[in-house]
């Protein structure tokens, strides 16, 4: 009797998905996501304005200090707004638990976890990436310029604020590449839906990120190829570790790294000014679509992995 084909990455990933997928699910999970995320961006809000209640009355100028914080720039306002991100985990938690009947887990791997190694050599391959982005910078646009923040400083705020960009990263890709491919692959075949509908969700959430620079268009393109690039990496491993690593060190590279003036900007070493945004993001859209042409290539070094039994 011929031997079964062993299932593909892709179909080992989504097979924890089970029967539950249904449209339905996917659109009230999705909102109820939001909604958990929401609920405890309002609960760090809260927590703050009450801790500056306690220690400079009155409620006034404690909800001054909240908008200053989240508006003033530096170290502390960088790492709260990360902070809001973390409500992403629980979130999703509960509605993989409650709607789908799914363990947590198995949105990472189809074994039940992250494949550390896997998250390793993501974020290899997030540094190789922002070096080549670097240097064709560099060549195009020019040296960034130095910014005020001391490099003691820095580093003391590094492990807080790496620990801060992998929730926020792989939180994202928790939603996109996880439970919304998920999802739509175990429903539909077709790539451009399980991989290009979450893509372009991806980059449309990323529109107001360069608004106040006149580049949310090219911020929607160029994060909506990422989105691209990471599912490819799901469907040629069959697990979410090599888009959470590639995601979190290409995001810290931005946040810790190079930046440009106006875009979450407080905790980089470097700055770029608000006029070259344009010629960036193009630069940095180009490298993206290297990535994917190479994750998609026979030279991507990632493979799959044997579920266990």
């Amino acid at each position: 009797m011929p031997t079964p084909l062993e299932p593909s990455p892709l179909e080992q990933y989504i097979a924890p998905a089970g029967e539950r997928h249904g449209l339905w699910r996917l659109v009230a999970g999705v909102v109820l996501i939001l909604a958990g995320w929401f609920l405890w961006t309002v609960l760090v809000m809260a927590a703050y304005v009450l801790y500056r209640m306690v220690t400079d009355p009155p409620m006034e100028r404690a909800l001054e200090a909240l908008g200053e914080l989240v508006n003033a720039g530096g170290p502390a306002s960088v790492l709260f707004q990360l902070t809001t991100f973390a409500g992403i985990w629980p979130a999703t938690w509960a509605v993989l638990k409650l709607l789908h009947r799914q363990r947590f887990a198995t949105l990472f791997s189809p074994e039940g976890g992250v494949r550390w190694r896997d998250f390793l050599g993501g974020l290899v391959l997030a540094a190789a990436f922002s070096a080549a982005t670097l240097t064709a910078a560099l060549v195009t646009v020019g040296m960034p310029e130095r910014t005020e923040l001391a490099a003691e400083t820095w580093l003391m705020w590094l492990v807080p604020l790496a620990l801060l960009v992998f929730l926020q990263a792989s939180g994202e890709e928790m939603i996109f590449r996880g439970y919304m491919l998920q999802r739509l692959a175990a429903r539909f075949r077709a790539p451009l839906i399980w991989a290009g509908a979450p893509a372009l969700l991806f980059g449309f959430a990323h529109y107001s990120g360069g608004d106040k620079l006149g580049i949310s268009w090219h911020y929607v393109v160029v994060t909506a190829a990422f989105g691209l690039a990471a599912a490819a990496l799901v469907w040629r491993t069959g697990s979410l570790a090599v888009a959470m690593g590639l995601h979190t060190g290409m995001n810290l590279f931005a946040i810790a790294g190079l930046g440009v003036k106006g875009v979450l900007e407080g905790t980089q070493l470097f700055l770029y000014e608000e006029s070259k945004a344009a010629l960036l993001f193009t630069v940095d859209g180009i490298a993206t679509l290297v990535i994917l042409a190479f994750v998609l290539s026979p030279l991507c070094p990632f493979g799959a992995r044997r579920a266990a039994a």
